[in-house]
């Protein structure tokens, strides 16, 4: 049985052995994560100056959207006001900051009515964090920067938790998406034809769940869950980001859920960043735990 939990004052590590389990944490009114939702919001303003986000892809060509969007999601990522935001958020959450790391976080830019599905707005299908290269034990928390509706959120499809699906993860290295394939979004704007980890057989939706929040509401779970970008219906460009934590002693002692059928290779650890003090995690030093993962 999957639970969802709704603003659950709960310590750290109870919190993910729950996730670990499958379950689900919603959280609402956080400091923290509106904070991070109100800097992407500035962010997004200026990148098209003046005109409504949400509507812009009809006021403007494809290779226009491309061209504002690319850069937006460049610096939401990498610029350090977005890192000390990340920081905010991760203590607010009750994690210990000396133990926890992020990844960088992303900015998901999905626009309305298949205007544009590859490249930097690509909808992602049915997959989990791990067949990207991601470790076990990562915690996923995904975040609308407007508020969003069924129609334009992801879709986690429950049953497949720790049901395998044939995906074609063993030919997917991180370490060569990296060096060949990270930065060529900008370039596919009709197909996305970079080797992303697919599943290989039909993904029953009878399990599927759609949870639609508000401006900074958080849904966190385990990036174990089977998950993908629900096509956008809505009518509006959904915009949203999704950060990502491990507690290095998970990965030291091999906790987290168990890996099903994600068989990639390379691992995104030497992306993460301390909590405390943004210091770079040193992958390598875990190398024989994450043999295993």
């Amino acid at each position: 049985m999957i639970t969802l939990y709704l603003n659950r004052q709960i310590a750290d590590d109870d919190r993910r052995e729950s996730l670990f389990a499958g379950n689900f944490y919603l959280y609402t009114g956080l400091a923290g994560a509106n904070a991070l939702a109100e800097h992407a919001k500035s962010l997004i303003s200026e990148a098209f100056s003046g005109l409504d986000p949400e509507r812009a892809q009809y006021e403007m060509s494809v290779d226009e959207f491309v061209k504002r969007v690319g850069p937006l999601k460049s610096e939401f990522t990498n610029g350090q006001r977005t890192k000390e935001l990340c920081q905010q958020f991760a203590v607010e959450l009750g994690v210990d900051p000396e133990l926890t790391y992020f990844d960088i976080p992303r900015l998901r830019v999905i626009p309305a009515d298949n205007y544009l599905s590859a490249g930097v707005s690509y909808n992602y299908k049915a997959h989990r964090d791990m067949w990207y290269g991601h470790p076990q034990q990562l915690v996923n928390y995904w975040v609308p920067v407007f508020p969003v509706v069924g129609d334009n959120v992801m879709s986690m499809f429950t049953d497949y938790f720790d049901k395998p699906v044939r995906n074609g993860s063993n030919a997917y290295d991180y370490d060569e998406w990296v060096a060949k394939h990270r930065h060529a979004a900008a370039e596919k704007t009709t197909k996305d034809d970079r080797p992303h980890p697919l599943p290989l057989e039909e993904i029953d939706s009878r399990g599927e769940i759609r949870i639609a929040g508000g401006s900074g509401d958080v849904m966190m779970f385990s990036s174990n869950h089977l998950h993908a970008s629900a096509p956008n219906l809505s009518g509006v460009t959904r915009f949203s980001y999704d950060l990502r934590t491990i507690n290095i002693e998970d990965v030291r002692a091999g906790r987290g859920p168990r890996n099903v059928d994600s068989g990639a290779t390379g691992t995104t650890l030497g992306d993460f960043l301390r909590v405390c003090d943004l210091a770079p995690l040193q992958a390598d030093e875990f190398s024989s735990a994450l043999s295993g993962a």
